[in-house]
């Protein structure tokens, strides 16, 4: 991820705000449609879940500071998320839910640019959440 799509991440969630809870259930919608069976993964209130999910994205982005670099607070997220159930393959879904909500919430300024961008910053955070995770479980 360079530094002219770091900048696009954070412009673009700057637009967002303040980025409100509905964004999250946004998300969660975009999941369980994309895959219902994940829905055994959220057993508590879904609209704490959904703020939580905002607070976790708007401290990611804020921390998108250099190439490869990835917060300890993603990394500690991704070792939690060991005891959740989640797999490996879950966070392709994920990350499609976040590209969906994105596209629902900046409409047009959701251009191809700013996916890749986007899609760029998911995915250098999904594997260092991955990493954590595999090191956890080990």
């Amino acid at each position: 991820m360079n530094a002219h799509q770091r900048t696009l991440v954070k412009g673009t969630f700057d637009d967002l705000r303040p980025v409100p809870k509905s964004a999250g259930l946004t998300f969660y919608t975009r999941l369980f449609e994309l895959d219902p069976s994940l829905r055994r993964l959220f057993k508590g209130n879904l609209e704490n879940q959904a703020s939580m999910f905002v607070t976790a994205l708007n401290m990611a982005v804020l921390q998108l500071v250099e190439q490869g670099f990835v917060p300890q607070s993603v990394r500690e997220l991704g070792a939690r998320h060991a005891g959740y159930g989640v797999e490996p393959s879950h966070y392709a879904t994920f990350g499609e839910a976040l590209l969906r909500t994105l596209a629902d919430l900046l409409g047009e300024r959701f251009t191809p640019e700013v996916r890749e961008a986007w899609t760029e910053a998911y995915e250098t955070l999904a594997v260092a959440m991955k990493q954590a995770e595999a090191e956890t479980a080990a």
